[in-house]
This record gives C-alpha cells, structure tokens and sequence, in this order.
C-alpha cells in the first residue's frame, strides 16, 4: 500500500492504535503523582465535609457521647433569629461585594492596562495586599477605624465633615468590612484582568481606534465583551468569597459581629457556635444549610451569567 492510500484511507478503515508499554507506564506514573493530592482532599476536604454533614442529624457532646437527633438541628436553626440575621447580613455584604469588586477592578485593569509605565510600577503595588495575611493587615485599619487617633476620621476632620463611628456605628460596620475586604482582595481580580485584556488582538483596538471609537467606546462595546468569560468568573468567585466571609470579619469585629451584630456573617455564626458554646452538632446543621445556599446561589449566577458572556 502507498503513502497516499494509507492517508486517504477512511478512519473507520484505520485501525485504533493499541496501548503499549509506554502508554501504561505513563498512566501508572501519573496516578502516583495525582495519589498524593487525591489523599489529601479526601482526608482534609471530602472526609471532614461529610463527617460534619453526618454530624448535624445528631447531638454530639464534647465529652465524646452522641445521640440521634434527627432533624431537630435544622428545625433549630431554622427558629434562630440570629441565624436568619447572619444569612442577610451575609447576602448584604456579598451584594455589596461583587457589583463593587467589577466596578473597581475592571477601572484599576483598564488604567494599567493603557499605561505600560504605570502598569509596571503598579502592579507589585495592587497584588500586594492580596498576598498578605488578613489578620495582621486587619489590624492595621483597626487602628485606622478607631473613632478617636484613627486616620481616616483625622482626614474627615480636616475636610470638615464630621467623623464617623465605622466599626462602633450599626450603619458604617459592615460598609467598613467591605471597604477593607475590597482593599485586600481586589488586586487578584485586577491581574486576571489584565491578562485578558492583553489576549484582546491589538488590531481590533487599533481598527476601532482608526474608526474613531474613544476610549470608552472602545472600552464598553469591545474590551468588555472580549473579557466577558473573565468577568464571569470573577463574579462567581466573588459571590462565592463573599458567601463565606469569616477573617476579615473576625479580625475587625474582634470576633463579636460587631455593634448590633451588624457585622455577624454566618460562617463567624456557626465558628460562634461551634467553638465559643459548643454546640458542634447546631453548627454542622448551619454549616449545611449554608453550603445549600452557597450552592444555588452560585447555580443562579452561572445561569444568569451564561446569558450575557460571549465567548468567541
């Protein structure tokens, strides 16, 4: 048989190559490596994870004894008028979250994005509050949100507008928390961001450029739509974050939930729970249905994303 039959020749003509050695020995060496990552999520996430869930429909006492419960746990919770505050206070700060955290990283992205010589200067300085521990950066704007020496109402004074309590006020603790959250974690979302921005072919800006589109043109009807994928992503991972907020808001509140419990987050609720009063058992139940929560919400924004993100 020639050269050109064999490659005119029809797959259902060819026949599949048979796995070899080598093959298999590549199959064996991949699951070695992946053993030891598959070990660690399944004895410090997807054991620990259903351990909990187990542990809701029963009474467990630290001394080690349990009882069945059943659903009482969950019935419980659902009667807690200080679960159902912490839920709202959660979706307040993750509606106050993602809208906040696309507005300010897609600015912070698009500036860098068309300043090459700020870009980089500032990147290390936007990524630089995203890798530093929460807790010890929280108590820095502790000091900063002190209603007395704290800078920030030394800058209102100055202004003359009149200081505010921030963390001591019912209405300024949880704008304070995402204030200082957007500080934090913003600078992940900006550097996804520009990596988008710089997969957008330079000659489709440049021909909208020619074409006499401005900045902002260029901006809303082509930059925006090409990223759209990433802009998704950002919001799912934003909502979700935002869902489980705890160490920031542990750090500012001094682990209290704040004036009013205005700051109290379900995940601080449950930790509250758990480990303040020891009712294991009354946290596992909260645990689930936040997680339940989690998961449609997360649904609901992947349906409503889907809808509005072009992919090329």
């Amino acid at each position: 048989m020639s050269v050109i039959d064999a490659f005119v020749r029809s797959p259902a003509q060819t026949a599949a190559p048979s796995p070899g050695p080598s093959r298999l020995r590549e199959g064996i060496w991949a699951a070695c490596f992946l053993a030891p990552t598959f070990a660690f999520l399944v004895a410090f996430v997807y054991a620990p994870a259903l351990l909990a869930f187990a542990l809701a429909f029963f009474n467990f006492h630290p001394g080690g004894t349990a009882s069945y419960a059943g659903l009482s746990n969950f019935h419980a919770a659902l009667s807690d008028p200080l679960f159902w505050r912490s839920m709202a206070n959660t979706g307040l700060y993750a509606l106050m979250m993602v809208p906040s955290t696309l507005v300010l990283s897609v600015a912070l992205a698009a500036l860098l994005h068309a300043n090459r010589r700020l870009f980089r200067f500032a990147q290390s300085l936007v990524v630089l509050p995203y890798i530093t521990p929460a807790v010890g950066t929280a108590i820095g704007w502790l000091w900063m949100y002190n209603p007395n020496f704290g800078i920030l109402n030394a800058l209102l004074r100055d202004v003359g507008l009149r200081p505010i309590g921030w963390l001591n006020s019912p209405e300024w603790a949880m704008p304070s928390v995402v204030l200082y959250s957007l500080w934090h974690g913003i600078g992940f979302d900006v550097l996804i961001l520009l990596s988008a921005m710089s997969q957008i072919p330079e000659g489709v800006l440049e021909s909208a450029r020619v074409d006499g589109a401005g900045p902002w043109t260029r901006l809303f009807r082509i930059t925006l739509p090409l990223i759209s994928p990433t802009l998704f992503f950002i919001a799912v991972m934003t909502t979700i974050g935002s869902l489980q907020a705890f160490a920031q808001v542990y750090a500012l509140s001094l682990s209290g939930g704040g004036p009013e419990n205005a700051t109290l987050t379900a995940l601080l609720y449950i930790y509250q729970q758990a480990f303040t009063n020891g009712q294991f058992s009354y946290a596992a139940a909260m645990a689930a249905m936040l997680v339940i929560c989690i998961f449609a919400v997360t649904a609901l924004t992947r349906w409503i994303g889907h809808r509005f993100t072009f992919y090329q």
